[in-house]
């Protein structure tokens, strides 16, 4: 019912050079950064404003970083913002090692159409993401869950999500991820019905 995109989002970063001032890098659309971990020495980066907000707003939290010598997985540690115009001022990223555990949250997405809906059934997502343990090699980027069986009533929970092997959901496996309600009006008989059935006993 579900199926796992395992390819992580690239964040391409250079180096920072400490002697280009913020306003500078601002003009040039890239936003001044950190970089450090277990095997990463503190070191200034900049990215893409551009890149930076894509990565922010439509992936999960791990992320490949590639240099010629090697490819890193990281995470956003801290991003900060403008307290006025909202815009990024800085980020850090803090490198997640390759065989040591994790726990990331990882973006949940609906594809199809529940059978449902032809009989005015709505699509309610109870959850937008959802944390998974595992190494930053098996994370995937998201879960895609295949709601296109669901009939009116009827729901998915973590146990019908497929997750990598080595990967594990941080969540009660009965937990409801994505449900097909009634119509309003239906769900308002049912209701209606149920308060005249108490005040009859």
């Amino acid at each position: 019912m579900s199926k796992m995109t395992n390819k992580l989002t690239q964040l391409k970063i250079e180096d920072r050079d400490l002697h280009t001032k913020t306003h500078e890098l601002r003009d040039m659309g890239l936003i001044p950064g950190t970089m450090y971990g277990p095997n990463v020495e503190n070191t200034p980066v900049r990215a893409s404003e551009l890149d930076l907000k894509k990565a922010i707003s439509k992936t999960g939290e791990v992320y490949e970083v590639k240099s010629k010598k090697r490819t890193i997985f990281v995470k956003f540690e801290e991003i900060q913002r403008d307290p006025v115009s909202k815009e990024l001022v800085h980020f850090s990223l803090v490198e997640l090692p390759k065989g040591e555990t994790n726990e990331v949250e990882v973006p949940i997405v609906a594809m199809g159409e529940p059978a449902g809906r032809k009989k005015g059934g709505v699509l309610v997502l109870m959850h937008d993401n959802i944390t998974l343990s595992g190494t930053p090699k098996d994370m995937p980027a998201k879960v895609e869950i295949d709601v296109s069986g669901l009939d009116i009533a009827e729901n998915l929970t973590v146990a019908d999500m497929k997750l990598p092997k080595k990967v594990e959901a941080m969540m009660d496996m009965e937990e409801v991820i994505a449900i097909c309600r009634p119509p309003a009006k239906e769900e308002s008989t049912e209701e209606e019905s149920s308060d005249e059935m108490m005040l009859e006993s």
